[in-house]
């Protein structure tokens, strides 16, 4: 394929997969910090993004008076909604229902992000959405059951499955609200405004998480300097990476992705997640996450080409249209330019 729209659509793809693989990096931090309760490494991520943010806006403060009030504050919301919120109902329902629970409901969001956007954007027919988006919830279920073999849950399952399904629908929202308010807000919104507009929005709504830092298992971060130091870089790291650069990506791949291929790909950050903690484990994957991983690259695969092909057969009926509505009514050849 050539031409403009072919090229826009992979270099989308491949930022879209860039924000995954990045955010995918982000299931380190835990580990990499532990036993450091994880609420002090959620703080401490948000509290570098929004230096960073603030940053960002005082050396461009003239495309934040262009953004306007309205989609500064949509694009807060946004940060909110999406980092914080989803983060703190995804603990909340691993903390009731238990975290096999938990991840395996976050298999929802592809199938939520496509389902919602096809919808409204209309660019698969929904037959051709049924293999894709089975394999890639499939592949999900299957890392995320293979990787929680054997443990329980004490608690309540139906507060669990509420919460990790309000976590999903969280998540949802912000990828789809994110791509309709970039598109509408250009050209005043450039990347680098809108990724720090989203980072002040987490870095404040993660404020309030400190009660539960405090409360929570596990020591602080200053409870010994030998805890701290690797603390702070992992924040700073998990910040740079896991928030400005995938976001910035995402915004990248918002601007010239539909939704419903958006959907899929997040399916993407489980497998990149998976690999990253297999490498940092020092073990080959498992039955379940290594099919469960294929199947996920496979659905991906599959929806981009479904929708390569949908585009490509709309652009090739455009021109006949034109050329049909420019003919001339008396057969006449129309002049050449």
């Amino acid at each position: 394929m050539t031409g403009r729209a072919p090229r826009t659509y992979v270099v989308g793809l491949l930022a879209a997969l860039m924000a995954t693989a990045l955010w995918g990096f982000t299931f380190l931090g835990p580990a990499a910090v532990a036993p450091v309760n994880v609420y002090y490494l959620v703080v401490g991520r948000y509290a570098v993004f929004g230096v960073m943010s603030l940053a960002v806006l005082a050396l461009h403060r003239g495309r934040l008076r262009r953004l306007g009030a309205r989609n500064l504050l949509l694009a807060l919301h946004l940060g909110v909604i999406g980092y914080i919120g989803f983060y703190l109902l995804l603990s909340l329902s691993s903390q009731a229902g238990g975290g096999v629970l938990a991840s395996t409901l976050t298999g929802l969001i592809p199938l939520l992000v496509t389902l919602a956007s096809n919808a409204t954007e209309q660019v698969l027919p929904w037959r051709r959405l049924v293999l894709p988006v089975a394999a890639i919830s499939g592949g999900l279920l299957l890392v995320n059951g293979g990787a929680s073999h054997g443990r329980t849950a004490d608690g309540d399952v139906t507060t669990g499955v509420v919460l990790g399904v309000l976590a999903c629908v969280a998540w949802s929202y912000f990828v789809i609200v994110n791509r309709i308010a970039l598109n509408r807000a250009r050209p005043a919104a450039d990347n680098a405004t809108w990724t720090a507009c989203i980072g002040l929005g987490a870095f404040g709504a993660s404020l309030f998480l400190l009660p539960l830092a405090r409360s929570g298992d596990g020591p602080s971060p200053f409870s010994d300097a030998g805890t701290l130091r690797p603390f702070l870089l992992w924040c700073v790291a998990l910040a740079v990476l896991g928030s400005w650069c995938a976001t910035w990506f995402w915004n990248i791949a918002s601007k010239r992705l539909p939704a419903t291929v958006m959907g899929p790909v997040i399916g993407m950050e489980a497998v990149f997640g998976a690999a990253f903690n297999l490498i940092w484990e020092g073990r080959a994957p498992t039955f379940h996450e290594l099919w469960g991983g294929l199947l996920v690259i496979v659905g991906v695969l599959f929806g981009s080409y479904l929708f390569n092909r949908a585009n490509t057969s709309r652009g090739d009926r455009e021109p006949a249209g034109r050329d049909e509505q420019q003919e001339p009514r008396h057969g006449k050849a129309p002049s050449a330019r």
